[in-house]
């Protein structure tokens, strides 16, 4: 088969024909140039596209840019109808005539191609890695706002629990028939709604441990300000019907008399 070499320059001797040496075609590049050339970005053709009404051809980016806004063909202007994009088809051979003649063209434009493709990957991964850093934190400011609702729920229950404990102080009987010893820690707080009941238990285990001393939670006695409490009542109710007022409770004690 015969093989094309450009000729730089005017080519030797200043022809301006084609020269058949041995088993090549020498010619000079200016002789196919309007054979090769877009007319519309008026270079060399990039996957060549030639209109069938005309055999007109350019480059694929460049007619279908050019048809946005006209429905003719550039060079003779021949109407191409409503839809000229079915008028054009894609020239294998032409295009495969540009890359024999120039090679170097298809290799830059290969390696522009990698390039690109490596760049577009490259932000793909950058655009990738963000978004997840961006939902990796949101994620950590939904779970920190959570933590932080949870702690503030957490601190107002307690805030609510503590204002709703009692103040209460717990001393022995004076002048009582038989008396008790004393607590080590009388002041105390309490659920508004602790009962007479659970106190006497309370203070049985107590005088057990702090004073060595036995006595049975049912043979204990509870009063407030001289009058006797009985086992159902709650603090609450104490505070309502003996104390009422906006001192500490205070409850004193002893054992029942003997009968």
């Amino acid at each position: 088969f015969f093989q094309s070499r450009i000729m730089a320059g005017n080519g030797e001797g200043g022809g301006s024909g084609a020269v058949l040496d041995g088993s090549e075609v020498v010619f000079q590049t200016r002789i196919m140039n309007e054979h090769l050339i877009c007319s519309l970005c008026m270079g060399y053709l990039r996957e060549a596209m030639t209109v069938t009404e005309c055999l007109h051809t350019f480059c694929k980016p460049c007619i279908v840019q050019h048809f946005v806004e006209n429905l003719a063909c550039p060079t003779c202007e021949v109407n191409l109808g409503p839809t000229p994009l079915e008028k054009v088809r894609v020239d294998r051979a032409m295009q495969n005539i540009v890359d024999k003649v120039f090679p170097h063209f298809a290799k830059e434009e290969a390696a522009a191609e990698k390039h690109l493709q490596r760049e577009a990957t490259e932000a793909n991964q950058r655009r990738s890695q963000a978004a997840s850093q961006e939902s990796e934190t949101k994620r950590k400011k939904v779970v920190n706002d959570l933590q932080a609702k949870k702690k503030t729920k957490v601190k107002e229950t307690e805030k609510e629990g503590a204002a709703q404990k009692l103040c209460l102080s717990l001393f022995p009987r004076e002048g009582g028939e038989r008396p008790l010893p004393k607590l080590a820690k009388p002041h105390l707080r309490s659920s508004p709604e602790a009962t007479i009941k659970q106190y006497k238990n309370y203070l049985s285990g107590k005088l057990s441990s702090e004073s060595n001393v036995t006595v049975a939670a049912a043979d204990i006695e509870m009063s407030c300000k001289g009058a006797i409490v009985r086992n159902e009542a709650t603090l609450s109710e104490v505070w309502k019907e003996h104390w009422n007022t906006t001192e500490d409770l205070q409850l004193c004690y002893d054992a029942k008399p003997k009968d």
